[in-house]
């Protein structure tokens, strides 16, 4: 259970990071107050869980991470498309 808790928590800290980045960008000051938040609350599920278990995580948060990443990309290049 553990594992998975850390694969979840790791892949709502990447994709909120990638989030983050892109209201920074934008401008969307609401939005990064409100994602940071949400960022604070995966990143200490993610370190807490990790302490738990040490080592042993460390295949769930790269593919947490991984997996993150790229449905972030996925996202914003469809939310481009829809807001063209």
């Amino acid at each position: 259970m553990s594992g998975a808790i850390i694969l979840c928590a790791t892949f709502a800290l990447v994709f909120l990071r990638s989030v983050q980045q892109l209201n920074v960008v934008h401008h969307k000051t609401g939005m990064a107050a409100i994602t940071s938040f949400l960022i604070a609350g995966a990143e200490v599920t993610s370190i807490l869980s990790v302490v738990a278990i040490g080592w042993q995580s460390v295949p769930f948060v790269g593919a947490g991470g991984a997996l993150g990443v790229v449905t972030a990309m996925a996202a914003h290049k469809k939310l481009r498309e829809i807001l063209k």
